[in-house]
């Protein structure tokens, strides 16, 4: 309170209550027995919505958590429901019944509203995830928008507090760096720089609306982040990214201003001491297409830092890390290399002051380009990808770039529930030997392999033939997350190769995601 800083609890309800459960086994739907969860997940075995003692257990535990917190909201979570044991559930088919309530979102709204009711008559205001707008809001709910914007957009527009958290840009257990560098993360992408780009007032409200975003919120999860020290390299510096978003006026926000003002706060006695990232010191690398390979452009953040770069064909490994070239960033510029021969290309920076250069300097980040055949020629689909999953358009799939078993978004394209056909037109006709196509199998994900992978070939574009087919089993056992390769040789002369993957379907019962439509990722293709 000294410091105008306000904590609000979340007591979690009525999912990702397995731990509640497992203590209070009367509290669900089913009796259990439970077992706390191992890993992270959606699970199924919720609080009962019929049951009048789960109502008076939650109410009992509040109790304790307004006295502990003298903040005006508690915020009851509200998020990843499955109504799978209230369909099957007497108590809540009943609940259902007594209150003409259609389905079971009007029974999750049933039970929010309950409990706003409770908090509301001992002075509090509940907040909760984006979900407790299904169903029906309850009256004097805030809502905290994760899944995207679609939910503050529809609950300002019903005249209820917002508080913006989307995922693509607020959550700071994505990674901010190449994963190579980084520590293990969830997946994702959220650099400093695309945190700082965020505007948390949609577009698509009108200036009344918008009075009732109260702000955005920075979301660190914790699956795979271990040590506190751990928690700060996530949520810092990204979190003085979104404190700037959230405290200038936009005209006002620069982007090279904020990281040079950066440098100068992350000396403070105070930041000093944190295990900070410094991922913001990094190179950055952007591709684009160019004719028999890629054009590679070699950039930092920090328009005043000194690059050294380093391009070194792969038939010459023994000379990895020679750095010749060293330039000075300027912005909007950078150094370019064009690449058309298999290279390594790894580069640094560091501060142009002598003085401050080993304390400042970047780590050594690699690309590792792959030219082939197939390099950026022109890519077409049948059904484009999702929206979450777009990397760089279709050039992903030719850019020459592998990616990184740390599943990062902008290196995949991915599909959900859909069969995919993929298009590569080489341009001319030649004789080609084999194909190699990455894809990711991460099970608790809902990634899958395809069922079947089959490729064609064509000289006109009109007529193809079948150049081989590999099949896995439907879902076969369950893998730790991995990386896996196509292969096929090809031994035709053709211009144009056809991919065709098969969906494998919905996820089966007990596995994570049971009943939802798998995803298909896929990384590089390389002709050769």
């Amino acid at each position: 309170s000294e410091r105008h800083i306000t904590i609000v609890p979340e007591i979690e309800m009525p999912g990702h209550s397995l731990a509640a459960l497992t203590a209070y086994p009367d509290l669900s739907c089913n009796g259990g027995p439970f077992e706390v969860a191992k890993e992270w997940g959606v699970f199924d075995d919720v609080f009962c919505a019929g049951n009048e003692k789960t109502i008076e257990f939650l109410q009992d535990v509040l109790n304790e958590v307004c006295e502990l917190f003298p903040g005006k909201y508690i915020h009851v979570g509200g998020d990843e429901c499955p109504k799978t044991r209230w369909k099957a559930c007497e108590k809540c088919q009943k609940r259902m019944k007594e209150h003409n309530l259609k389905d079971e979102h009007e029974l999750q709204s049933y039970f929010i509203q309950r409990i706003e009711k409770y908090l509301n008559g001992k002075g509090k205001q509940v907040i909760g995830w984006d979900e407790i707008l299904e169903g029906g809001l309850a009256p004097n709910a805030a809502v905290m928008s994760w899944r995207g914007t679609e939910g503050g957009i529809a609950a300002a527009k019903e005249k209820h507090k917002v508080v913006m958290t989307p995922g693509s840009h607020c959550y700071f257990d994505h990674y901010q760096g190449n994963p190579l560098y980084e520590p293990h993360a969830i997946g994702g992408f959220t650099p400093i720089e695309k945190v700082y780009a965020y505007d948390p007032v949609p577009a698509e409200l009108n200036a009344e609306e918008a009075k009732y975003i109260m702000g955005a919120q920075g979301n660190v999860w914790t699956e795979y982040i271990l040590l506190p020290k751990d928690v700060e390299y996530m949520a810092l510096p990204r979190m003085s990214a979104l404190a700037e978003v959230l405290w200038t006026n936009k005209e006002n926000k620069n982007l090279n201003s904020f990281v040079k003002r950066l440098n100068t706060h992350l000396n403070n006695p105070v930041f000093a001491k944190t295990n900070y990232s410094k991922t913001h010191h990094n190179i950055h690398y952007t591709l684009e297409p160019a004719a028999n390979g890629v054009r590679v452009k070699i950039n930092t953040l920090d328009t005043t830092r000194a690059i050294f770069v380093s391009a070194i064909p792969h038939e010459h490994p023994e000379l990895v890390h020679e750095f010749s070239d060293r330039i000075f960033n300027k912005q909007g510029a950078g150094k370019i290399v064009t690449v058309t021969t298999p290279t390594n290309v790894a580069a640094y920076a560091v501060a142009k002051n002598e003085n401050d250069q080993v304390k400042n300097r970047s780590v050594i980040t690699e690309l590792n380009l792959y030219i082939s055949k197939s390099t950026s020629k022109k890519v077409s689909f049948n059904v484009e990808p999702d929206e979450k999953y777009k990397g760089n358009g279709s050039f992903t799939l030719v850019d020459a770039v592998k990616a990184n078993p740390r599943r990062q978004n902008k290196e995949w394209l991915a599909w959900q529930g859909k069969d995919i056909e993929i298009v590569i037109d080489l341009e001319k006709k030649q004789k080609l030997k084999e194909l190699k196509v990455g894809y990711y199998d991460d099970r608790s994900n809902w990634i899958y392999p395809p069922n079947s992978l089959e490729v064609f070939v064509s000289k006109d574009g009109v007529r193809y033939k079948s150049a081989g087919i590999l099949v896995r089993g439907e879902f076969g056992h369950d893998t730790k997350p991995t990386k896996g390769l196509f292969q096929f040789s090809l031994k035709k002369k053709a211009r144009y190769v056809k991919i065709i993957a098969k969906n494998p379907g919905n996820i089966p019962e007990g596995k994570p995601g049971a009943g939802k439509p798998s995803w298909l990722f896929f990384d590089e293709i390389e002709i050769y």
